[in-house]
């Protein structure tokens, strides 16, 4: 004789406890228009100052390749002077006016200043690239807001 066994009692379940499990996340929100077209200029404004830095950031990379490209040019006018001019040149009894027109002044300590190697000219070119897609993509995006705004408006 096969006995059965009893299934077991299902708990009843309180209708308060269904709604924790469910929150409702619903909210109205008055004038959603004009929110909405909030958020867009307020987005529109933000990509603006974004295009902005980065032309100061290329403005900022070019400036440091001049300086570094000046820096060679320095070094290599130095090296031709040592080299060649001050051979040809005649020797004379005469101090360097350097000396003699500003006496010494004790400096203030004087740390060098550690900057990241600058790029090789011929890898100019990709870090361009690089911000003129930045660019262009702000920019396309721009374009969006600026239609979404009209549709609002």
């Amino acid at each position: 004789m096969a006995t059965k066994k009893a299934a077991p009692k299902q708990k009843a379940v309180s209708p308060e406890k269904v709604r924790d499990k469910n929150p409702v996340l619903t909210v109205q929100i008055s004038e959603a228009r004009m929110l909405r077209k909030e958020i867009l200029e307020s987005v529109r404004e933000v990509i603006i100052f974004m295009q902005g830095y980065e032309r100061f950031r290329k403005l900022q990379e070019d400036k440091v390749a001049l300086f570094a490209k000046l820096r060679l040019q320095l070094r290599d006018i130095n090296r031709l002077i040592d080299s060649g001019l001050r051979k040809d040149l005649p020797q004379g009894k005469l101090r360097p006016l350097s000396k003699l027109a500003m006496p010494e002044k004790p400096r203030a300590q004087e740390m060098p200043l550690e900057r990241a190697p600058s790029p090789a000219p011929a890898e100019m070119p990709s870090s361009e690239q690089q911000v003129r897609s930045g660019l262009d993509e702000l920019e396309a995006q721009l374009q969006d807001i600026e239609n979404q705004l009209r549709k609002v408006a």
